[in-house]
């Protein structure tokens, strides 16, 4: 696992074959932990967490499909409140549309916890009313309502040469004192 210390400053991280970055927009101190990757006959799946005082926490979770999959909004915003309070006992209190990313996507509340997903590359298929895709992104967050916004509304996650330059040109992590 990977740490360091991050104040009030905008952050990006490899993540996988990803680089993630985001800005809280806060001048809370907070640990990046990168776990390893978790492969599977369906695809790859990759989890960083932001994590404040071992309490308070955000987790970006990106699932890398090896085929197309059912990337249609709806489906998952329908499926999604339901396994937080079948699953988790959270009560749901709003679901909203949300563009994470530039990209569609929506947010669940269910205070003090939030999460949100969009997906990286979703289309229209040909084949009726859906969308397919193969790059799922998830956060799930129990930060304050603000910083969770800051957080989504700030959020990008590129694949590819870009981000492997931007790996490249990190420096190191410290590790917290």
């Amino acid at each position: 696992m990977l740490s360091s210390l991050a104040l009030a400053a905008p952050d990006s991280r490899p993540l996988g074959p990803y680089t993630v970055s985001f800005d809280l927009n806060s001048d809370m101190n907070y640990s990046i932990d990168t776990r390893e990757p978790v492969t599977s006959e369906a695809g790859d799946a990759y989890q960083m967490a932001i994590v404040k005082d071992n309490s308070t926490f955000a987790v970006i979770g990106i699932t890398e499909y090896k085929e197309p999959t059912d990337s249609t909004l709806l489906v998952h915003k329908n499926l999604v409140p339901m396994n937080m309070v079948l699953r988790e006992g959270l009560n749901v209190t709003n679901v909203e549309d949300k563009t994470v990313d530039g990209k569609d996507g929506f947010l669940v509340t269910a205070v003090p916890f939030y999460r949100a997903m969009y997906w990286l590359d979703s289309e229209k298929c040909e084949c009726g009313p859906v969308s397919v895709g193969e790059t799922s992104v998830m956060v799930s967050s129990t930060y304050s309502q603000d910083a969770t916004q800051s957080l989504l509304n700030s959020l990008h996650v590129e694949k590819g040469q870009a981000a492997a330059t931007a790996t490249e040109s990190m420096p190191p992590a410290q590790m917290p004192k």
